[in-house]
């Protein structure tokens, strides 16, 4: 998976395929897959199937597209008892956007939804770029991941008064990590700092459900 910058469109990374390639060890080519959103549903009745879930969420949400089945966010053990519970759901499509941070319709009732950050200890931030937390959640100091300063990394400029170079590096940059204090940029996949694991690290509050009803 390839998280882009906001300075970089997806359209112009795919044009250019043939210059990052080598960036990548092994990589012989990159293909655009459809985007998957992940949405919290609160209060959903705890004694319907999935796949009755997935029926009416489809049909009373309209342009609403699941790219699979619904699943719920905690065990079933911890549901035992429970009227409701959250449920995630997996969007895809060009209106699955519109559905973020908005009610869904189902039982004759709306449902609160949230927006899931998927994230684990390998997922780097675009704003620190510290490890293990997503860049919508990140509390620190922005620091630019070329040259360790307190700005944002599309703020980096080149100190050389003769050089117009901005948002990126050139020539006359000398590369610190913010992480490890090496002569690299943070992202550098050889960073003795990045971490070697990647267990499941869910949003810190994907553990919210409504209360029995």
């Amino acid at each position: 998976m390839l998280t882009t910058m906001e300075s970089m469109k997806v359209t112009v990374l795919t044009s250019r395929l043939g210059s990052f390639l080598h960036l990548i060890p092994g990589t012989v080519s990159v293909h655009l897959n459809t985007q998957v959103m992940h949405l919290l549903v609160h209060g959903i009745p705890t004694g319907y199937s999935v796949d009755t879930l997935a029926a009416i969420l489809t049909t009373f949400n309209s342009g609403l597209a699941l790219a699979g089945t619904p699943r719920s966010l905690t065990t079933e053990q911890s549901r035992a008892g429970k009227l409701a519970s959250t449920v995630v759901i997996a969007m895809t499509g060009p209106k699955a956007s519109d559905f973020i941070r908005n009610p869904l319709t189902a039982f004759s009732l709306t449902y609160r939804t949230k927006y899931r950050l998927l994230f684990n200890l390998l997922t780097q931030c675009s704003t620190c770029p510290g490890f293990g937390h997503h860049s919508n959640k990140c509390t620190n100091q922005a620091t630019c991941r070329w040259c360790a300063l307190s700005h944002p990394t599309g703020a980096h400029t080149c100190p050389t008064p003769a050089c117009c170079v901005r948002g990126r590096p050139c020539n006359h940059t000398s590369f610190k990590c913010v992480n490890c204090g090496g002569p690299h940029e943070a992202h550098t996949m050889t960073c003795p700092s990045r971490p070697v694991k990647a267990p499941v690290c869910p949003e810190e509050d994907d553990e919210e459900e409504m209360p029995d009803t």
